[in-house]
């Protein structure tokens, strides 16, 4: 691993790469996006362009899929998303190569988290902040993308925590086809599943247990050959956790409407299951080899191992034996001695 020097003036709080793997984009505290390119060499990574995004801490960011464009959306401390597009006959460097379409500002507290759905799904957004509460947001006309509807908002926690209170926000898509339209949401320290029903609203399908702080990440693992699912998280009390979702046959993906007593009906008419079971969830494994905070989790792209970092500095490498138990299979440290 060759670290380099990314030229931000602070914090750098995300790194998104693009479909590609060749492209990667930065965010930082100085109010910066940054974008890479890997060298024909595959050995330098290069700037793109630099440009000045937002009002305040950019804290999360992530690319769209390329069949969609050169896009780009970012989330800030500022309360607001905003969405980016590549020109390439500006030239790069100058810091007009990527031009804003849209800034979205519905939230009423500091954005966390901001990620692109699957792209069977269409050109959407989801996104979370200090107001406890997810958006989605669909590109409703492809050839206009600077137009953008709101066409979910969903309560994720009662009550919004204090602004002075160290909080921790993130979110996951399920990428399979194969099933009903789900996402991972991990808000303080409780992690949900929603899904949509086949009324088109979400509801609270399941929860992910046994986590005693703030979660910092939440990875849903591409499903590949597995008759289940696989989610991962990472979380302040020093453990990294997976667990398998399975979608149980007995359950309908339809709430039933008539059952008063599990649900709260929004002023937006979004219907939340609060004691759902449609999924099945089981903690495969937690471990707490960082020996201190986790900071992120992130699966590969085909679900088969997980890369976690911690205040240990180190990325560490997890894989399932044949026995389904997960070990750490490496370690990657930008020191020499190890």
């Amino acid at each position: 691993m060759q670290p380099f020097n990314t030229g931000h003036e602070d914090i750098v709080h995300d790194v998104a790469y693009d479909f590609y793997g060749r492209t990667m984009a930065t965010c930082s505290s100085d109010q910066h996006i940054k974008v890479f390119k890997l060298d024909k060499d595959a050995t330098r990574w290069e700037v793109n362009d630099s440009w000045r995004a937002h009002d305040s801490s950019i804290v999360s960011l992530d690319w769209a899929s390329p069949e969609y464009g050169r896009i780009i959306a970012s989330a800030s401390y500022d309360k607001t998303i905003k969405i980016w597009e590549e020109d390439p006959n500006q030239e790069e460097c100058s810091g007009r190569r990527w031009t804003r379409l849209c800034t979205l500002n519905d939230s009423k507290g500091s954005l966390y988290c901001v990620k692109f759905a699957p792209s069977h799904l269409g050109l959407r957004i989801a996104s979370i902040g200090n107001d406890g509460i997810m958006r989605m947001y669909d590109a409703l006309d492809p050839s206009n993308l600077r137009s953008w509807t709101m066409t979910a908002e969903v309560k994720v926690l009662p009550v919004a925590p204090a602004n002075n209170l160290q909080s921790a926000f993130g979110l996951s898509w399920c990428f399979t086809r194969f099933s009903p339209e789900k996402i991972a949401v991990c808000a303080l320290d409780q992690a949900y599943i929603y899904q949509r029903g086949k009324d088109g609203h979400f509801y609270q399908a399941g929860k992910l247990p046994g986590h005693t702080s703030l979660i910092r990440s939440i990875s849903w693992a591409p499903l590949i050959g597995r008759p289940y699912h696989l989610i991962a998280t990472g979380c302040k009390d020093g453990r990294v956790r997976i667990f398998r979702v399975n979608d149980s046959p007995s359950k309908s993906n339809t709430p039933n409407l008539s059952d008063s007593d599990d649900y709260n009906m929004e002023d937006q008419g979004i219907k939340q299951r609060q004691n759902n079971t449609d999924l099945e969830v089981e903690l495969l494994s937690e471990h707490d080899d960082h020996k201190g905070e986790v900071w992120s989790v992130s699966w590969n792209l085909t679900g088969t191992i997980l890369s976690s970092t911690g205040e240990d500095g180190k990325v560490r490498l997890w894989k399932s034996t044949y026995s389904n138990e997960y070990k750490c299979m490496s370690i990657i440290t930008s020191k020499q001695d190890i």
